[in-house]
């Protein structure tokens, strides 16, 4: 059993009234209904609750030792609990959490991938490249767990959102990267959120490689600024020896000036980059190719999958590889023989009685959703329409709805605005939000249940119509005022088509 000294090492401890740092830490807890007997309980002060008001239940539990950054009144009538204060909590706790799971990501190579888009994709490349080149590897972000070819469930609760955080917290992530490591790991792609850079979750870790793919706005519900999400995302390297950064973004020049690590750039807009995409053709069903080069070669890249961002996403993949030195021949094959990423421009696999595709994209962002239309704009025959089905979550950023709305309704042929994740809002009131900057004159429609939503839009499909349902990607659940329930918008296409078509077409 580890000690508080143990794990303390890296954590300033500003006062205790242990007796010994010798005492012996029990579990880690963050909840203080999960304490037990023994246990050492953090004090997370979070957005809506405080740690520090939950120390008696934590107590009551069995908690033996408390995390703090301040000795609460509580705290100073019992003074039989004994207690350690420390600056950051957030800090401590991750720091406590890497030792004890055992400094995990001391036994593997890291590499982390931030950016408002492109974070899933990209590290879902870099598996299959480093896989090519014969690493047993691991993969931590918003689709799932990795661990070489096996599919790592982090909880089994159907309320729990631990399986949709991009960077889980570090009661999570570090268990898992012990995981990883005992089971023989050697390289961990990982997505590094704007949220856990600011909360200081990686900040135990050290990454060979860290990724910067795109800077749009998200997340301004949490960081308030972009000016904020620009520093939280900027917080990535410093805890990296190199970076790969994306030179179409607005603050790629701004980044590699403020950073004090090795750089390279990469590029499908200009040849100025030191990895660029040239002759880049993108506008088919069959996917993406284009000749990479850096400089020194050149050399051919196509991969199964469709859209220009999809393309910086493989380029900024094939840049980090060139810095292992992967070679271009088993990155290329890598590529080619790329699997379908969940919920990134995924073509639901309708049978050939179907006039009309459908896509799901995660597109939650306006600049995913307009990166995805204008792939798909491209895509159209003459004569069908792009249809767009979306919605924004709740409890979210605000100001990109009718950003979002404007978006949707002057490019596509059909929008239909329905819900996605209203939380504790009334989705009326979001999609009140989206139809604010609604294009005048557009074909818009607005049914506020998603599944009647995508069933509506495939029953009034038209003849090579291009069907996108975006927001959700891979998601497999719908989050409503009383929770979280399942939800498969693949399912519910399959559904509908069987009704259409008959049993026979979709099972056969």
């Amino acid at each position: 059993m580890a000690t508080i000294k143990e794990l303390t090492k890296n954590v300033g401890i500003i006062r205790t009234n242990l007796d010994s740092l010798e005492t012996e830490c029990g579990r880690l807890r963050t909840n203080s209904l999960e304490c037990t007997n023994g246990d050492t309980f953090i004090c997370i002060k979070g957005g809506k609750v405080d740690g520090h008001d939950f120390i008696c239940t934590a107590v009551e539990h069995g908690a033996r030792i408390i995390v703090c950054e301040r000795v609460t009144p509580y705290l100073e009538t019992h003074p039989e609990i004994k207690y350690i204060v420390v600056q950051n909590a957030r800090l401590a706790s991750a720091h406590m959490w890497n030792e004890y799971c055992r400094r995990p990501s001391d036994r593997m190579i890291l590499v982390a991938v931030t950016g408002t888009n492109g974070k899933t994709s990209t590290t879902f490349f870099l598996r299959e490249i480093f896989k090519a080149a014969g690493y047993v590897t691991g993969v931590i972000g918003t689709v799932k767990c990795l661990i070489g070819d096996e599919t790592d469930i982090l909880s089994d609760s159907p309320t729990s959102n631990v399986n949709s955080m991009t960077t889980p917290s570090p009661e999570v992530l570090y268990p898992e990267l012990e995981k990883m490591a005992d089971a023989g790991v050697e390289i961990v792609f990982m997505e590094a959120s704007s949220h856990s850079l600011s909360q200081y979750r990686l900040d135990p870790l050290r990454f060979t490689v860290g990724i910067f793919t795109t800077f749009t706005q998200d997340h301004l519900d949490y960081h308030e600024t972009m000016e904020d999400y620009y520093l939280a995302k900027r917080r990535l390297f410093e805890l990296c020896d190199a970076a790969v950064i994306n030179a179409d973004t607005q603050v790629s020049e701004r980044l590699r000036s403020e950073i004090r690590i090795p750089s390279v750039t990469y590029s499908i807009c200009s040849d100025s980059a030191d990895y660029t995409a040239r002759s880049l053709r993108s506008d088919s069903l069959c996917g993406i190719a284009y000749d990479f080069c850096d400089k020194n070669d050149i050399w051919k890249i196509s991969c199964p999958v469709s859209g220009r961002f999809m393309a910086s996403n493989t380029l900024a993949a094939v840049s980090c590889a060139r810095l292992f030195n992967i070679k271009p021949e088993v990155i290329a094959k890598a590529l080619a023989n790329c699997a379908q990423i969940p919920g990134r421009m995924e073509k639901v696999a309708l049978p050939k009685e179907c006039d009309f595709d459908v896509f799901i994209d995660y597109a939650h962002t306006p600049d995913a959703l307009e990166n995805v239309l204008h792939t798909l704009l491209a895509l159209k025959k003459p004569g069908g329409r792009v249809v767009v089905v979306f919605g924004c979550g709740g409890d979210r950023d605000r100001s990109k709805r009718p950003i979002m709305g404007r978006i949707a309704t002057t490019m596509a042929g059909l929008t239909v605005i329905t819900g996605d994740n209203s939380r504790s809002e009334n989705p009326r009131s979001i999609i009140c939000d989206i139809l604010r900057a609604a294009a005048e004159g557009a074909d818009c429609k607005v049914i506020e249940r998603r599944d009647k939503a995508i069933r509506w839009v495939i029953e009034n499909h038209r003849p090579d119509d291009i069907i996108l349902l975006a927001g959700k990607g891979h998601e497999d659940y719908e989050i409503d005022e009383t929770g979280k329930h399942p939800f498969s918008e693949s399912a519910i296409v399959l559904d509908c088509v069987r009704k259409l078509y008959g049993e026979s077409a979709v099972s056969g």
